[in-house]
């Protein structure tokens, strides 16, 4: 074998094992997050240039159009309270007191991260279509069926979801301590 084919072999080989080390380092998506409030992650660092490389490129892997902190704080749940991963086989409710944004949104996505493709095409909640009771509290029920007269995001049997929380203009409050935060509870009820 001729010296320039071991060359352009070893070069072919090295590009293969650094794209596929890449891929798989930065698939991940956003849930590994430096901050952990309950089953909730999220990195201030999201949206900026001054994160690490391996932020950002999972930030743009995830297709994320992130802003900075200041502006949006971008949560990712995949466990529950408990810590069990989020399965469509189950039902949970989501609750929690208005939180401390000018406005926020909960979104259901599959464990690749696109929407979930769902027969109702409800994909999200947020802080203007949630009911609060009496407390001062809203509650929504995740699960594959409708329940009756409670507030719905759907997910689809057999299928893992994640769960991303976006809060726009979060508060000083907030923002001066992230991880001490009020956050929406996610606790499993039934599979």
């Amino acid at each position: 074998m001729k010296g320039w084919h071991r060359y352009a072999i070893a070069v072919v080989g090295g590009l293969a094992v650094g794209l596929c080390g890449a891929w798989a380092l930065t698939d991940g998506g956003l849930g590994d997050g430096a901050i952990r409030n309950g089953p909730w992650t999220t990195s201030l660092g999201y949206g900026t240039k001054a994160t690490d490389p391996l932020t950002r490129a999972m930030v743009a892997r995830s297709g994320l159009l992130a802003l900075p902190a200041k502006e949006t704080v971008y949560w990712m749940a995949k466990t529950d309270a408990s810590g069990a991963r989020l399965d469509g086989d189950c039902r949970y409710s989501l609750s929690g007191a208005p939180l401390d944004a000018r406005w926020w949104s909960i979104t259901v996505y599959d464990d690749s991260g696109y929407l979930v493709d769902n027969p109702a095409r409800l994909w999200s909640v947020n802080g203007a279509n949630v009911a609060l009771d009496t407390k001062n509290e809203w509650r929504v029920t995740i699960s594959p069926n409708k329940p009756k007269g409670a507030a719905w995001l759907p997910v689809i049997k057999g299928r893992a979801f994640q769960l991303t929380l976006r809060m726009y203009n979060p508060g000083d409050a907030f923002r001066a301590a992230p991880e001490k935060a009020t956050l929406p509870r996610l606790v499993k009820e039934a599979c």
